[in-house]
């Protein structure tokens, strides 16, 4: 569980009061399982949950300053993060005084950068978990189910109780906070992917993993600039289904799998080449070097922006008249963009090369145009010939009928 301890909660709600936070593990658990694991993938998921016990362990609490940069780990975990009624009580005691500097060294440790890391991840998902199942379990927050009692609010001393409109904007408000830390999380696996790779290898196990090589649109920045998805991770990771979708059924029929496959080790070698330095770059950037005079990026940006329409078609956020309207608009963009895309590779069939080719329609009909135009001007050839032969045949016969005794055989002695 990412979330067990009160301070934890206060720290992502503080106006939250729970003596007891064993009461919402179920709410929790819950919103780890649908929320927070397709997002992380189980492997990664599971690491951290050992990762959180441990620290715990540790660190007391796990919050968004349990670990302090300067490297003090224990000591001041519990001075800064405890419950206030007993940090005063250890103040006026004199015990664990933040300004204390008779504390011996072995309570100041340098605390590791993957450990400052893995802290700061599991902050996020507790934001993620906390605002969605307050989000969605709000209302029986609110509501008492007691034996013979029937349904009771639930109120205590000190406190008013919330009206309609207000617990409808702690709603409102939670699910906003929800979505801005899923978001959160996956800028910061995508970031440590970039940089550390300290979840990486876990997390690319995941459906949420932010890097598709086999996509012409192989992360949510690449697909923001052909389609507006406002620069949300989520709408990409929602979007990933119905991109591969397009692209097999409406892009790699028309140009062929080799050359989609070609195109798109090209797209990684860029992308590589500009956010990864990682050895695994090196296979894709091979690929590029096969194409020259800037026809992959010309093609590349074609079949994108061909791609880009036809996922907008198949989006269903607008009401049904003006989707109507958009799926025509779209799908007749896309189909012009892919008929450009087709131009362009058929006027380029020499840059690309045979290898890359030879099962694309595109090419097949080129060829079968160029075999027709060939055998079109060998029959042309052939009845220019067989016109000049019956010419000559004609002025032959012609010369034979105007000269007959040029033409006859000289008459023989008879005896």
């Amino acid at each position: 569980m990412f979330i067990k301890t009160e301070n934890e909660i206060i720290s992502l709600m503080p106006t939250a009061r729970w003596n007891r936070p064993q009461q919402l593990y179920g709410y929790l658990e819950e919103e780890e399982r649908v929320a927070l694991e397709p997002l992380l993938g189980t492997q990664l998921y599971i690491h951290l949950c050992n990762e959180c016990d441990r620290l715990r362990g540790e660190y007391t609490d796990i919050t968004a300053t349990t670990i302090d940069p300067t490297g003090k780990a224990r000591k001041d975990a519990r001075v800064n993060y405890a419950h206030v009624t007993d940090r005063l009580d250890d103040i006026s005691e004199g015990n664990l005084l933040p300004d204390d500097d008779s504390s011996s060294a072995s309570d100041e440790r340098e605390v590791g950068r993957q450990d400052m890391q893995t802290v700061q991840l599991l902050h996020i998902c507790q934001q993620i978990e906390f605002y969605k199942m307050l989000s969605h379990k709000a209302g029986l927050l609110t509501v008492s189910f007691n034996e013979g009692g029937g349904m009771n609010i639930v109120s205590a001393d000190g406190y008013d109780p919330a009206d309609s409109k207000q617990m409808d904007r702690v709603v409102k408000d939670a699910y906003m906070s929800a979505g801005r830390a899923v978001d959160s999380l996956l800028l910061f696996l995508e970031a440590d992917a970039k940089s550390d790779r300290f979840f990486t290898d876990l997390w690319s196990h995941a459906d949420a993993f932010y890097l598709h090589r086999d996509l012409l649109f192989q992360t949510a920045r690449v697909l923001n600039e052909y389609l507006d998805i406002k620069g949300e991770r989520m709408t990409y990771v929602s979007l990933v289904r119905d991109i591969r979708f397009c692209q097999n059924t409406y892009i790699k029929p028309r140009i062929g799998a080799k050359l989609l496959k070609a195109i798109i080790d090209y797209a990684n070698g860029t992308e590589n080449s500009e956010t990864d330095s990682s050895s695994s770059s090196s296979s894709a950037s091979t690929e590029a070097v096969a194409f020259a005079n800037g026809t992959a990026d010309e093609l590349l940006s074609l079949l994108r922006t061909a791609l880009g329409f036809y996922v907008d078609s198949r989006r269903t956020s607008l009401t049904p008249t003006k989707e109507r309207l958009l799926t025509r608009d779209s799908m007749t963009d896309a189909q012009q963009a892919m008929a450009m895309a087709c131009q362009f590779v058929e006027d380029h069939l020499d840059d690309f090369g045979d290898d890359y080719l030879s099962d694309s329609p595109i090419y097949k009909a080129a060829k079968e145009r160029e075999a027709k135009k060939l055998a079109d001007e060998q029959n042309a050839e052939q009845a220019r010939q067989r016109q000049c032969r019956e010419a000559r045949e004609q002025q032959n016969k012609k010369l034979f009928t105007a000269f007959p005794m040029t033409h006859r055989t000289p008459p023989q002695n008879i005896k």
